[in-house]
């Protein structure tokens, strides 16, 4: 399917928009530590395992597997616990002035956790999710809607998403750390400890992350189902996300980003 010019016009003036008028992150900078993420890239896992590592060294209770706020928070409702290290998630753009240097010196701003995935496998996630709600085929999903009206998430908001972050990883390397979910999935233990390290959190030992993972498995997620959430998380297709894809959806996303794509963190697009 062609990109159409006007679609892309669109989505240039958006971007400038969110870029200009988006001030979440700038009003939300007195924070210990911020996560931001794409949609169903490992979102819900991290802020519980974290939550569970900040629960057992400062002695508060633990989270409950989902949407649990108590902990790691969101920048709406954040952690209800002031004497521990104040970390909130959220899925907001950046605001053009967060990319500066010299802002970041002279203002405190709090060290980011930006999780990403390809956006090919966060497409068929979202659609497998939501597919009942939209009620179009998954060529029709895939396209997306830049007008950001028919869809919760969708190809030109991930691009938006991965373009906003990508000048702060590069201008403030020691203060913007990068996670990968497919990382994650490999190496929960490694990566865990990286963001504790990261966040700045003390006392973490091998023994305690063991235990964090061990709790936040997928079986042991799956016995504490969140009583509040009517869809399914965990994917019902077990196909490959590459096998969801006729040849037209590969061209249109691989021509989509190489059109405006411009920090693609890794992913080959091609």
């Amino acid at each position: 399917m062609e990109i159409r010019a006007a679609d892309e016009w669109r989505f240039r003036a958006r971007c400038l928009n969110r870029g200009l008028f988006n001030t979440a992150t700038l009003r939300h900078r007195h924070f210990d530590g911020f996560i931001v993420s794409m949609n169903h890239a490992g979102t819900h896992w991290i802020k519980y395992m974290l939550g569970l590592v900040l629960a057992d060294l400062h002695g508060v209770p633990a989270p409950s597997p989902f949407q649990d706020d108590t902990v790691v928070g969101h920048t709406k409702s954040p952690p209800i616990y002031p004497h521990i290290p104040q970390i909130v998630h959220a899925h907001s753009v950046t605001h053009y002035l967060l990319r500066s240097r010299t802002l970041m010196r002279l203002l405190h701003y709090p060290r980011y956790l930006i999780m990403v995935r390809d956006i090919r496998d966060l497409l068929v996630a979202h659609y497998e999710k939501w597919k009942d709600e939209y009620k179009v085929d998954f060529p029709t999903y895939v396209r997306g809607d830049v007008r950001g009206k028919k869809y919760h998430s969708d190809i030109w908001g991930d691009i938006r998403f991965l373009n906003a972050w990508g000048p702060v990883v590069e201008n403030h390397p020691g203060r913007a750390m990068v996670l990968k979910y497919e990382d994650l999935r490999a190496d929960a233990h490694g990566n865990l400890a990286r963001i504790c390290d990261h966040f700045g959190l003390d006392g973490v030992t091998p023994e305690l992350l063991d235990r964090v993972i061990r709790a936040a498995s997928k079986d042991e997620m799956a016995k504490h189902p969140n009583p509040g959430e009517k869809l399914q998380v965990i994917r019902k297709d077990s196909r490959p996300s590459s096998e969801w894809y006729g040849d037209d959806d590969r061209d249109f996303v691989s021509e989509l980003c190489r059109r405006h794509l411009k920090y693609p963190f890794g992913y080959d697009y091609g």
